[in-house]
């Protein structure tokens, strides 16, 4: 038995030395050393994001770099000394928030863990199915429009149009909808179903070039023009994939909190309000919201 601790010690020491050697200290600080290895532990994640430094060793790195990795390290080690001495983190009040963000994560967690099981790659391959069948033989459109709060700068704008103003200077004159202002007044392409009915409709049926008279939607009144028409292009998988996958998820944890409220026997007891009804009513979308469903 004595003999065999003594080979186990003998392969110990043998080993740390081996460690060292092909771990060299790389910088000390008070309190501590830095080995390469606790700097590629904390950093090699972020380095191999970089395709120059991706599976490079420490030793492989330029100095520079090599320096800012070693500060970087000790820095944070610096800061785990002062708050350790300061007691930060026995503290009440770090020690709430410290609740906080477990709760959070504890929550988020769940949340993940339920999409998961919900949204398989199945799912998603079959709604990607779905919809390149939806598009075989769609037209889609490219329009532009101006967006304004009334009818009589609607008219005025037609009128302007008529007389051989551009488009796009009135769209940057006179257009609310900041989102499509900022390239012109357009949309992009477009394919049925994707607008509010009024517009869409009167949109579909025009030809390339024309400009419409006022339509008025929910969000106000437009002046369309249609840039081109063209067959409905179907998206790649890889680029419609994650949009559909973000919709599922986005139906599956609405449909999970629906579950947990119908389950939880939810009764309000609200103070009654002291406002009217007609206080309470949601304000108008505003107009320059894109006219989307």
């Amino acid at each position: 038995m004595k003999k065999l601790a003594i080979i186990l010690l003998s392969a110990s020491l043998t080993y740390n030395v081996a460690f060292a050697e092909n771990d060299p200290i790389v910088a000390t600080y008070k309190g501590g050393e830095v080995r390469e290895s606790q700097i590629m532990q904390q950093f090699k994640p972020a380095l191999d994001m970089q395709p120059g430094n991706k599976d490079k060793k420490f030793s492989e790195f330029d100095r520079n770099l090599q320096e800012a990795l070693v500060r970087g390290y000790i820095n944070v080690q610096l800061l785990n000394q002062e708050a350790k001495a300061l007691g930060i983190e026995t503290a009440k009040e770090f020690q709430e928030k410290l609740n906080n963000v477990k709760t959070q994560l504890l929550q988020q967690e769940l949340i993940e863990r339920q999409v998961k099981a919900v949204v398989t790659d199945a799912m998603i391959d079959a709604e990607y199915k779905k919809l390149v069948e939806s598009l075989k033989g769609q037209e889609e459109i490219k329009v532009s429009h101006i967006l304004v709060d009334s009818e009589e700068k609607a008219k005025e704008i037609k009128k302007k149009l008529s007389k051989g103003a551009k488009f796009s200077a009135l769209v940057k004159e006179f257009s609310s909808d900041e989102g499509s202002k900022a390239n012109n007044g357009e949309i992009g392409y477009i394919t049925k179903g994707q607008l509010v009915p009024e517009f869409e409709a009167k949109a579909f049926s025009m030809k390339v070039k024309e400009i419409s008279d006022p339509v008025k939607t929910q969000f106000g009144w437009h002046i369309i023009q249609v840039l081109d028409k063209r067959a409905a292009q179907v998206p790649t998988a890889e680029t419609e994939k994650p949009n559909i996958t973000s919709r599922l998820s986005r139906e599956a944890v609405e449909k999970y909190f629906t579950d947990l409220a119908s389950k939880a026997d939810i009764k309000l007891n609200l103070p009654k309000s002291e406002t009217t009804p007609e206080a309470n009513k949601t304000a108008p979308v505003p107009a320059t919201a894109e006219p989307t469903k």
